[in-house]
């Protein structure tokens, strides 16, 4: 489900990315869809997905319960690069660097959220 965080250089970015592998999902107006999150920062996000949405789609990107507005600045076979128009909370980034870090206990309290739900 995921990997091991890493920094990489910063290039033309302003911000460092956390360079991860984690499920999530996206939301446009005429549809939704899985994807795998590759990279985040503040300002925004790498996704890979079968079918990337065009270049200037507003996009919502959604990782458990964090939602970041967006639009799609580049397309790339199957990758794309989202803005976000809003700088993303400190406490989201740290939600993330959790999930990936906790990989294990993450997966058990999904399942135990889940189990809970069917009771």
């Amino acid at each position: 489900m995921s990997m091991r965080k890493t920094f990489g250089k910063l290039g033309k970015r302003s911000v460092a990315r956390l360079t991860i592998e984690l499920d999530a999902g996206f939301v446009l107006p005429e549809r939704t869809a899985r994807c795998t999150l590759e990279n985040v920062s503040r300002n925004g996000c790498r996704l890979r997905t079968i079918e990337p949405p065009r270049i200037g789609a507003t996009i919502l990107v959604r990782v458990e319960r964090i939602e970041a507005l967006g639009s799609v600045s580049w397309v790339k076979g199957e990758r794309c690069g989202v803005a976000f128009e809003e700088p993303l909370d400190t406490r989201s980034l740290e939600r993330i660097r959790w999930i990936i870090d906790n990989d294990r206990n993450h997966h058990n309290n999904s399942l135990a959220h889940a189990t809970a739900i069917w009771r």
